[in-house]
């Protein structure tokens, strides 16, 4: 379904026709209620009395919601969908609105159905006496924010310059900056309600404290995190009808108190927001039939969804209000919604909301009726898991054997992993949690009921192990879900292209050679066929199962013949997909000054995949490989990564994208360069740790002895013998130190390396680490825990329980992991070059400098306090500017990139066979160069040549390049989560088994009661309480020894005390 969805995203989203619902006799809507207030969710008796019905007009008018006292005989049906019982929809007497009359239950008490009645008169009477008030201002607001024709400005739309005297402060942008600024109004939610207001700052300097800070209703100061916003206008006050209402911010000169009707301005926005959303509920309402049934679609973004609400799809229509994009935010976030509509983890910088499965859907309502109906499914089921809870409890499960699990049984179970992975989340509140305790307090097993509890019921009956990581399924990006699609793709392939998937390149070579003799006339030939066929680029086929019998490339590509290329990564590396070497430069006439060529060669996927096969397409969804610690899912096929088109030593010669770099020898600038399709026959594997043992530590800060330190900072599992992974055992040895010169070929290899690493230096560029844990377990991959179709409770004691090692991660502390990086930088930056010498549209990597303000500050920070060698900026004192350092983005524009000192673009074109940007950026490329290669083509031809060489186009890239910044965030998110999790869960082992849980670490900034702190061991951050009179001594910077005494994995959370200051 994903690629399904993707498919249609990035191809086609733009071009969805406008679908208007069907007018006749037979229509779906929802009944609105008797009584309800539009907000931040419908209150109780709208959720009861809601139901999707179906109408049947007995009068050939159309359905209106007003009638003439004629019509008043007029009767509607309403059929509810669990009930042979209907209500009765009659115009009102005298007002001629309709109203609801529901029929007496008879399985209802009198005192329920008194107490019935009672509610609808009075929930009535309020609806009448409220609704004269509303009609005053309806009309006005509806008008009033139908009128506000201001573009919207939402996360995942284009760039947006501020608006207003900020645009100065914080600089020009590429892309909409993704972080929440001063004069942003902001939606924070906590416990699921919202709060409306304008942010004012993040970062209160005067105490070094990160503090995000917002006005909200009445003019009051609510102090929040940054991720408890999860809705943005930015500049919102700095528009100019805003600013008309309530006058100009100056936010250089009072930065942290905003205009005194910031709060009134806020609120008449949400307010018009809310109107509009009632306005249009019905419409709302057919949002989830529309995009899941219709559309065929699994998730998509509040843009999208709002242009389907206010009939705005054509590309001729008027531009959304930001009202309206915000109206449909607030009806896909009330609770009613969120049982069918999930908001991502990066729900404020996507927009992107996944659809639940209609039988999820119905699952979920299907067990909330057995609950309010005391349903006897609901107590067998407690009777049975009683039992089973008992026997876990007391070591005897003799019992679990004799227990099978019924359909009920299975719809049960899965309310309950639905309220364990929602449960946690502090923002939105999962539906479910309310009913939860209906299910598991007659139990007698369990005190409070959280979403704790849901997790130690589910491993007391058998369905989850102890160690059990609910972020794959927490996350809206769930890896596994098109393994099905991939393994019928390659099915495929093997039937029809087997010999593809088992390169012979020598073959290859050889049938290139013989097109070589091709007669220019017939050259000629067969291009102007191609174009007349509607080929315009060799590189694409129309087929999408289509793969390359011949690669398109095989004239042009370059032998490098037998020099030694050196491919060096992790011993558990599966996918080599880079590797380098150099030649020195012969000094002659043309090159007078000591010089350098540098060769990166890339992995060539697309020489098999065209840019529209469906294959590429699944890469396009997936974005890159997703590596978390229980195992990896790669973005292409294994049989392609890890065999054919791997980098592997195998003594087979090798398809590549070479990126050549002539740098100077004196000050390491790029000189000249070039991009070719390559060969390359004599590949070097070998692995960091080896290569560390005879390159110069000069170039990592902390030199060989902080190396040491990082790479015996391993923790782990108490266990009374650890198994290793197998690649450990066999991790050194992958180099021959008595090879004189292949060592002096490493040696010279890193000099070469640091000269680049040097012109950048004195571009500006720094270093700065914020340490990160890497996570190893054993057994790896873990086998996979049963997501379904429980048949009866499983034993996970039986299996082994995974062990956990920590450590640091190396990328500062090792030399040769530096060199290697260094190299993928010269690629990257050659990449960029070629394309922007030749017009070429691609995907950079780009980050701004620090507002104007801040500069000098940093400037004289980096010039002083940055180690010139190594180019380090010590952590403490880059604390202080961390809040102003802009985030790195994807762009299709190249600007420069900070931190790292380039200035001419850089792209990421080293790893295709895991980052989709890189194939992208690779079919770019080739189409620049297919149509630069044949000198001899004719005049019409030789015009054509930008046209023939775009694969991509801008128009085409700028979606797509959305697609990919909102994935990596979901996929950094889950891998980040997942790394915690096993994390925590270590910690709390280590805990239970009495060994020590006091580490020493780094103050990175305070809070309200404590600091936020950094393991100096192995890299993790967390919350630290520590008593007023002890931070008194405390600092940003400071060093701290904390105690953890809180687990809590599941969520992931720790909490941790201060001990002492250092």
């Amino acid at each position: 379904m994903l690629s399904m969805f993707t498919t249609q995203k990035i191809w086609s989203r733009l071009r969805l026709a406008s679908q208007r619902p069907y007018l006749g006799k037979l229509c779906h809507f929802r009944t609105m209620p008797t009584s309800y207030r539009v907000g931040n969710d419908i209150q109780g008796s709208f959720r009861d009395a809601e139901t999707k019905t179906r109408c049947v007009t007995t009068s050939k008018s159309k359905l209106t919601g007003h009638r003439s006292a004629s019509q008043d005989t007029t009767k509607i049906k309403l059929y509810g969908r669990a009930s042979n019982t209907h209500s009765i929809l009659r115009p009102h007497s005298s007002s001629g609105h309709m109203s609801v009359h529901e029929p007496r239950s008879t399985k209802m008490t009198p005192s329920e159905e008194f107490m019935q009645e009672r509610n609808s008169s009075l929930a009535y009477a309020r609806k009448i006496s409220a609704r004269n008030e509303r009609k005053k201002t309806l009309s006005v607001r509806t008008v009033k924010a139908r009128n506000d024709t201001s573009e919207p400005v939402y996360t995942c739309q284009l760039a947006k310059a501020v608006h207003g005297d900020i645009s100065s402060l914080f600089g020009p942008e590429s892309v909409q900056n993704r972080e929440v600024l001063p004069g942003d109004f902001v939606e924070v939610r906590r416990q699921g309600k919202a709060i409306h207001g304008i942010y004012i700052s993040n970062f209160d300097a005067a105490e070094g404290r990160l503090k995000s800070t917002s006005v909200s209703l009445g003019g009051s100061i609510l102090e929040h995190r940054t991720n408890e916003v999860t809705f943005r206008v930015p500049g919102y006050i700095f528009m100019d009808k805003v600013q008309a209402e309530i006058g100009r911010w100056d936010v250089d000169a009072d930065p942290y108190s905003a205009p005194p009707g910031a709060a009134k301005a806020a609120t008449e926005f949400a307010e018009n927001s809310r109107v509009i959303m009632g306005t249009h509920y019905t419409k709302f309402d057919t949002v989830y039939n529309t995009f899941w049934y219709q559309r065929k679609m699994t998730s998509f973004t509040v843009i999208e969804a709002a242009k389907y609400v206010f009939n705005k799809e054509d590309p001729g229509s008027v531009p959304l209000t930001l009202q309206e994009v915000y109206a449909t935010h607030m009806f896909l976030t009330q609770d009613t919604s969120l049982l069918k509509f999930i908001p991502s983890v990066a729900v404020r910088w996507t927009g992107e909301f996944s659809i639940r499965s209609p039988t999820e859907v119905q699952l979920t309502e299907t067990v909330i009726d057995w609950m309010r109906k005391d349903d006897p499914r609901l107590t067998q089921f407690q009777d049975k898991a009683k039992m089973l809870v008992q026997g876990y409890r007391a070591g005897n499960k003799r019992n679990w054997r004799d227990v099978a699990f019924s359909d009920s049984d299975r719809a049960l179970i899965e309310f309950v992993r639905q309220s364990a992975f929602h449960g946690y989340d502090d923002i939105f509140l999962t539906p479910h949690l309310a009913y939860l305790p209906r299910l598991l307090r007659p139990l007698g097993a369990y005190d409070d009921i959280d979403p704790s509890t849901a997790f130690l019921f589910l491993k007391e009956i058998g369905i989850w192990p102890s160690w059990y990581n609910m972020e794959i399924n927490r996350s809206t990006v769930t890896p596994s879900e098109t393994l099905e699609e991939e393994k019928a793709i390659m099915e495929r392939i093997e039937q029809r292209h087997p010999e593809v998937l088992h390169q012979d390149v020598e073959k290859e070579i050889k049938y290139s050679k013989q097109d070589a003799i091709i007669t220019v006339q017939q050259n000629i030939k067969n291009k102007q066929k191609t174009i007349k066929q509607g080929r315009i680029n060799p590189l694409i086929l129309q087929d999408p199962t289509e793969l390359y019998v011949r690669d398109p490339c095989d004239s042009i590509r370059y032998d490098f013949g037998h020099q030694p290329v050196y491919a060096i990564d992790d011993p558990s590396a599966s996918e080599l997909d880079d590797a380098f070497c150099i030649e020195p430069v012969p000094i002659t006439t043309l090159t007078p000054t000591p010089s350098t060529w540098v060769h990166v060669h890339v992995a060539d996927p697309t020489s098999i995949l065209p840019p529209f096969h469906e294959l590429s397409r699944l890469a396009a969804a997936r974005v890159q490989t997703i590596y978390l610690p229980e195992g990896s899912w790669p973005m292409l096929p294994r049989s392609l990564t890890e065999e054919s088109l791997s980098l592997k030593n195998d003594g087979k010669p090798k398809k590549v994208m070479t990126f050549s770099a002539r740098l100077d020898d004196d000050d390491g600038k790029i000189l000249e360069y070039k991009v070719r399709p390559g060969i390359v026959r004599n590949l070097v594997t070998l692995n960091y740790d080896d290569v560390d043992e005879i390159l110069s530590w000069n170039r990592v800060y902390g030199g060989k002895a902080a190396g040491d330190r990082v790479r015996n900072s391993m923790l782990r599992t108490p266990e009374e013998m650890m198994i290793e992974r197998e690649y450990y055992r066999s991790s050194k040895g992958s180099l021959d130190t008595t090879d004189k010169e292949l060592v002096n070929e490493l040696r010279g290899l890193q000099v070469v390396s640091g000269r680049h690493q040097d012109s950048r230096l004195k571009f500006g560029g720094f270093n700065f680490t914020l340490g990160r844990p890497m996570i190893e377990l054993t057994p790896y991959p873990l086998p996979p825990v049963a997501q379904a179709d429980w048949k009866s409770p499983i034993d996970y004691e039986q299996w082994k329980e995974p062990q956990i090692s920590c450590r640091a991660d190396p990328a500062f502390a090792s030399p040769s992991r530096l060199m290697v990086a260094e190299y993928m930088v010269i690629a990257g930056r050659v990449a960029a070059l070629f394309s922007q010498e030749n017009g070429l549209p691609n995907m950079y990597r780009n980050q701004q400098a620090p507002a104007e303000k801040y500069r000098p500050l940093f400037e004289q920070v980096i010039r002083e306090k940055t180690d010139p060698i190594t180019g380090v900026l010590a952590l403490k004192d880059m604390l202080p500017l961390r809040p102003y350092i802009p985030g790195a983005e994807i762009s299709t524009q190249p600007l420069k990139h900070w931190s790292m000192g380039i200035h001419d673009g850089y792209c990421k074109v080293t790893s295709p066979l895991r980052r989709y940007t890189d194939m992208v950026s690779h079919w770019q490329l080739k189409g620049m160069l297919l149509s630069k290669h044949d000198s001899s083509l004719s005049a019409p031809l030789a015009a054509a040549i930008p046209s023939i060489s775009l694969i991509f186009n801008l128009d085409t890239l700028v979606p797509l390049t959305n697609h990919i910044r909102d994935r990596e965030r979901m996929l950094g998110m889950l891998e980040a989560r997942s790394v915690k999790f096993w994390l925590y869960e270590m910690l709390r082992r280590r805990s239970e088994a009495g060994l020590s849980s006091v580490y020493e670490g780094m103050v990175l900034n305070l809070t309200e009661d404590g600091y936020n702190v950094m393991s100096t061991l192995l890299g993790f951050q967390t919350v630290v309480k520590a008593d007023p009179l002890e931070a008194q001594n405390i600092s940003m910077g400071s060093k701290v020894m904390f105690e953890v005494n809180n687990f809590n994995p599941q969520r992931p959370w720790i909490g941790a005390k201060h001990l002492e200051t250092l």
